[in-house]
């Protein structure tokens, strides 16, 4: 350009075009990896499940062996399984008895009374809850207590049912959820697919 002449009017020449961003097909979403999820819930559930049977089974078992009621200084007959757990009820109002003794034949010793498992004590009507003792014998006895002398009831100790009964409502809960999962994953899977297709087909 010479000195004192006009700058040339008109836009300035233009260059290549910018790079646009490359095009992706869009991500699967949910990935292939949740189909792990059911299979874990489903895992847990059946292992869960076996886990509280091998436990609770022989408990829940013997919870549901025969009651028995009676005076408590003339003794009350049970019928006692050896390692598990009893509860022992008194009359409403009436006082607990402190110390318990077992015959069986000629064969006489004290039990332990403790308050084990007392948070799952059943109603029974015109009974409450006094203490526990497991069984140092098998078969029938005789337990006589002192420290009340209102009627006595004695029962096997239910509380494997309450484990048991958890335990099979969460294996069902988790089986629901396994099945909800492997219903919704292919279902949003599919759905992804069908968006990654098309817009590949017609990605602008």
């Amino acid at each position: 350009m010479w000195p004192g002449s006009n700058p040339p009017v008109g836009p300035p020449p233009m260059g290549p075009p910018p790079a646009g961003v490359p095009w992706s097909p869009l991500p699967i979403k949910p990935s292939a990896g949740w189909y792990a999820l059911p299979v874990v819930f489903t895992l847990v559930a059946v292992i869960g499940l076996a886990v509280a049977l091998g436990l609770f089974l022989d408990d829940s078992d013997v919870a549901e062996g025969p009651s028995a009621s009676g005076d408590p200084r003339a003794g009350v007959r049970v019928e006692l399984t050896e390692g598990y757990t009893y509860f022992v009820y008194v009359q409403s109002g009436a006082s607990d008895p402190y110390s318990c003794s077992l015959r069986q034949g000629t064969a006489t010793g004290t039990i332990s009374l403790t308050h084990k498992n007392s948070w799952s004590a059943s109603d029974h009507p015109g009974y409450e809850y006094a203490a526990t003792f497991a069984a140092p014998v098998n078969g029938p006895a005789l337990i006589t207590c002192r420290g009340t002398g209102a009627r006595m009831l004695v029962t096997p100790d239910d509380t494997a049912d309450f484990y048991l009964g958890i335990a099979v409502l969460g294996a069902v809960l988790l089986g629901v959820l396994a099945i909800l999962a492997f219903i919704f994953l292919p279902v949003r899977r599919g759905s992804a697919k069908r968006r990654a297709a098309a817009a590949f087909r017609y990605p602008y």
